[in-house]
This record gives C-alpha cells, structure tokens and sequence, in this order.
C-alpha cells in the first residue's frame, strides 16, 4: 500500500494491552568523496595535462543508517497511530536531522483489517515480543527472598494471563554472575521451572547446547565472560546487551532489584556520588542492542535511602525505560510495562562520521504536534 499524505493519514487512538519492540541499528558505509579536476572537452588535451593535474583530495566518512525506537501516546497514555516521517522532528547537537523514514511496529491482534486496508500507514508488522525476566538476587536477607518469591509469583500469574504463542520469553539471574534460566521460550512448563530455578539459587544453564532453534540468547553469550566476568550486575547486563544484538528486535528487560551499588562505587550523603567504571559500557551494549531497562525496585517501604534506587532509576531512564516503585503488587508495573511497550515508530536517518571515531551520540527527538508525548532513545553508538 502506498504512503498516505499527511492530511489523509488519521490518527487513531488506541489503549494497547500487549508488549512490542524493535530494535536500533547502525550500519557502516565508506564513502570516497574525492575533488578532482574538471573534465576537459577534448581528449588529446585530457591526455596533455594528465601530468599537470595535482593529487586528488579524499576524505573518507562513515555514513551510518540510524534507527531510533520512540513510542508516541496521547494525554491519556493511548498510543497514537498513523504519524509520518514529517511529524517528528530529530536533532543531532542541536542539529536538525533529516528522516529518511518512519515504520510503526505493533501485534497483528491490534489490527481489525489487513495491511492492505488499514485505514493507516503499516510497514511491517512484528509478531514476536521478545521479554527477558532478570532477578538481581545481591541479598540473603529474609525480607528480600519473600519479596522475589513474591515477584516471581505475580511473574507467572502474569504470563499465564498474557503469554501469547509468538513471545520469546527469557529468565537470567545474578548472584555472584550472570545465570540462565531459560533461553527464549514459549513453553510455559519451561518458564515456571525457570522461575522456580532462579528463586532456589540453581546453577544455571552452563553450555550452549541448550540454546533455542530460534533467536537465542545463550547461541551467542559468550560463556566464558558469563561464567568469570560478570560479578557485577552492571557487568552481566553488558554481556546481555552483547549477546541480544544480533536479535533484529527490540528487547524488554525487566530487572527486580533490592537496588545496585557497584563495589567501585562511592555512597555520601545519601547518593551515590561516583560512577561505577562498569555503568557506561553497560548502556552503551544496551542502547546498541536496542535492549530496554525496565527496573522494579523490591523495596517497598516508605522512607527508604535515595541510593538504593538510584541506579535502578537511572538505568530505566539511559535506555528508554520506566522504574518502578512503591507497588502493592508486581502485577501492577507488569500491567503498565506492557502497555507501555505495545507499539512503536523505528525512526530512520543518516549521519556521518570519520572513520576511526567511536562514541556515543545524544540525539534528541521531538513531535511537531505539543499535544502528544514522544519517549525515545536517548541516542546511539557508534564506531563499533
């Protein structure tokens, strides 16, 4: 079907109760640009003066395809259809970029007519969601094992309401590393002996011959640096990161936590006052594997210190995610995660860059329209 024009593009309003991705990529080309020259009319004088003629001028860049997640809701957090390519406005150190194109991602159950007669633009449409369970397990204490008991419970009442045949389900633990439970699934019998696993401190699984026929987490964990580099939590979501690239989706990780201090990590004052060394590879992999945090703290009560979910905060907020506290239930942030996560816009754009430069690019995204809101990456790698 052809691209609407923006006046005939309606906006529809949807209130989604399921979970999307996708995923940002780069992809490198080298470009010669090269000043020559101009072309002389006559070929014996061409030939003369082919002498004369000084060294051509190169200078190679880096053109990299861009591709941003954003999700687009209305003021009552309905997400909003039918936008294009001219509704967004994306920048680049304050920079205006120009987007190339725009695709909307969502479940096919979310659509009552076939692409072909939607009454809005459809690219393509994703059936896969793909969800990772991560349960930080830094505590002995009594309280914090009733409390990830407690999560893993409302965890599989959850997946048991909402477990689709096309979800890719995934459970990871830490303890002293990185562990895997269940690479990704469907089977509920699989996930339930997975959750029960990583509450009961088990081993994990420790080779790759238990890797799933489909996308796979463990088919490219390097098990080496799971198994001795990994002692931090900041660690073994880098690893994650790695290992999910190659999944040309986006991934949704949703981390229960008692809160994240790293060993290298100063507390004052009741903040964390320095950075763990670990933190900024751990967004980097992240962002670059289109992976996002959703963090859920395991401390409910009132009063506690500002540091215990300081990380965990801004973690969700480095890579396009939400935290959460203060629940009676963990029903609750599971409930708004999904809705949250049910569609997105895959912004497209180019950049250029020199070759030899790596780093991070801030980018930031915004909508023509004020009334809407617009959560998008924050940025991207680049130079990998």
């Amino acid at each position: 079907m052809g691209r609407p024009s923006r006046t005939e593009s309606p906006l529809l309003a949807f209130s989604f109760a399921t979970v999307k991705g996708d995923f940002m990529s780069k992809r490198f080309i080298t470009l010669l640009i090269v000043a020559a020259t101009p072309l002389l009319a006559a070929a014996p004088l061409l030939a003369q003066q082919v002498q004369q003629t000084p060294p051509a001028l190169a200078e190679k860049v880096d053109v990299n395809l861009v591709q941003l997640d954003a999700i687009v809701t209305d003021s009552h957090g309905n997400q909003m259809l039918g936008l294009g390519k001219d509704d967004f406005i994306v920048r680049e150190n304050g920079s205006p970029q120009t987007v190339d194109s725009v695709d909307y991602f969502t479940n096919r159950r979310l659509l009552d007519a076939p692409e072909s007669a939607a009454n809005f633009k459809v690219e393509r449409v994703h059936e896969e969601r793909y969800l990772i369970f991560f349960f930080d397990k830094a505590s002995a204490d009594s309280g914090f094992q009733s409390e990830m008991v407690r999560a893993r419970s409302d965890v599989s009442r959850f997946l048991d309401d909402h477990l689709r045949p096309e979800d890719r389900i995934a459970v990871v633990g830490h303890d002293v590393r990185l562990k895997v439970y269940t690479d990704f699934t469907s089977d509920k019998a699989q996930i339930q002996r997975a959750l029960n696993d990583v509450t009961a401190y088990g081993l994990g699984i420790r080779s790759k011959s238990a890797a799933s026929t489909g996308p796979s987490l463990l088919r490219n964990m390097d098990m080496y640096r799971m198994m001795n580099h990994t002692g931090t939590v900041f660690e073994a979501l880098e690893l994650l990161g790695d290992a999910l690239r190659p999944i040309r989706a986006r991934k949704d990780v949703v981390l229960f936590s008692n809160g994240i201090i790293a060993p290298d990590e100063e507390v004052r004052g009741g903040l964390v006052m320095s950075r763990s060394r670990y933190y900024g590879p751990m967004i980097e992999s992240l962002n670059s594997a289109d992976v996002t945090l959703n963090t859920v703290s395991l401390q409910n009560a009132i009063g506690v210190p500002e540091f215990v979910n300081q990380n965990l905060a801004t973690m969700a907020s480095d890579t396009n995610g939400q935290f959460y506290r203060l629940h009676a239930s963990y029903a609750t942030p599971l409930r708004q995660i999904e809705k949250q996560t049910a569609g997105y816009y895959l912004i497209s754009y180019y950049t250029k860059k020199r070759p030899g430069e790596r780093g991070f690019q801030k980018v930031d995204v915004a909508l023509r329209n004020p009334e809407f809101k617009i959560t998008a990456r924050s940025g991207y790698s680049f130079g990998d």
